[in-house]
């Protein structure tokens, strides 16, 4: 037997079991409870960290006075970011506005093919003309009656249940914006007295194993995930555009958004989508559409393979599993919150190992 070995007693062994289930509760209260009210702050002391360089550059012009240029360099990005976001949106409404302004001309022209598929179905099964649409029509008629049977109060109700909890949510999004630019600016001044503080703290070597899983994580997961998610709804705003579709901006943002979300892709929207345009005799759509997919698929495969690759240090298995427990535990926020969470159960777990493994002592021999 080897000294490794005879270290792990059937003791120590217990203890590190009941230890690893004491750490993997507290993260999960920690990232359950705490995370929301210090995601602002911590999401801010990133961004400081990331400007930290061209904040000590423009310090020197006016004289040491950092926070005065972390005030100038976050005003600047604020108002960058601020401007792309108002850009988009004005696309956005501009391309919403145009849909709610034809809607009855595309009313028209999808029943109008949908009449056509109709016909083309009744020929390929050997029914008379007029079966499959009135079957069709009879569907949307139940639907419609469903949807009338609906007294006007509880619609009003619904729609005030709805959109209460969404104000209050955007006023509370927008207050986290704010203290999270304001809190830049601080940390920004401070970032080294924070590192003294790390250094000096008893729980330095706790703090450094979190942060070294943490920035991993962070460097290597969510950044390649969003630059895949960036370059596939590009991909497809520029898809929509060879095909002439005049929503083109708000559809290849919301594909990217789909895509970045566990268990779905691209697939999900352009698949069906291309296979109802064949339907419909577009196939030079169809085929931009599938074409779209297609590299889009690729993007993501080459993407999370040359650039993640072992650098992450979790196989995709695992990270598939650690997403979709995410999500049952924290909901849609999980495929944010599970990586994170299993991060740092990792490095404490393996931290708590590390110590009593080369710990002295009796107690647990």
């Amino acid at each position: 037997m080897n000294n490794k070995e005879s270290v792990w007693t059937f003791r120590r062994r217990m203890v590190l079991l009941l230890g690893s289930g004491v750490i993997v509760f507290l993260v999960y209260l920690a990232v359950r409870y705490l995370f929301v009210l210090a995601s602002p702050f911590i999401i801010a002391y990133g961004i400081a960290l990331v400007i930290e360089k061209p904040v000590n550059a423009l310090a020197k012009v006016f004289r040491g006075k950092k926070t005065l240029a972390s005030t100038l360099i976050v005003t600047g990005l604020t108002i960058i970011i601020a401007a792309a976001v108002f850009y988009i949106t004005w696309l956005g409404v501009a391309e919403i506005k145009s849909f709610i302004a034809n809607f009855e001309y595309l009313f028209i022209m999808v029943r109008q093919k949908t009449a056509g598929i109709c016909l083309d179905v009744d020929g390929m099964l050997g029914l008379s003309d007029g079966c499959s649409l009135e079957f069709v029509c009879s569907c949307a008629d139940r639907i419609r009656r469903i949807f009338q049977n609906g007294h006007p109060e509880e619609v009003v109700s619904s729609v005030l249940r709805i959109s209460f909890p969404i104000l209050v949510n955007t006023a509370v999004i927008a207050g986290a914006v704010i203290v999270c630019l304001i809190s830049v600016v601080y940390l920004s001044g401070v970032l080294e007295k924070v590192r003294k503080w790390r250094e000096n703290s008893i729980f330095r070597e706790e703090v450094c194993a979190l942060t070294l899983e943490l920035k991993k994580l962070i460097q290597v997961y969510f950044k390649i995930e969003l630059i895949i998610m960036l370059i596939n709804a590009g991909i497809c705003i520029a898809g929509l555009l060879l095909i002439h579709n005049p929503y083109a901006v708000v559809i290849g943002i919301l594909i990217g958004l789909v895509d970045a979300l566990p268990f779905f892709g691209t697939g999900t929207v352009l698949i069906p989508w291309a296979v109802i345009l064949l339907l419909f005799r577009n196939y030079y759509a169809g085929a931009v559409l599938l074409s779209v997919y297609v590299m889009t698929y690729f993007v993501r495969e080459i993407m999370e393979s040359k650039c993640m690759g072992d650098r992450l240090g979790i196989a995709p298995f695992t990270m598939l599993m650690v997403i979709f427990t995410g999500i049952m535990v924290y909901g849609i926020l999980g495929f944010i919150l599970g990586p994170l969470s299993y991060c740092m159960m990792k490095a404490l777990i393996r931290y708590f190992a590390s110590v009593l493994e080369n710990a002295g002592g009796t107690w647990y021999t």
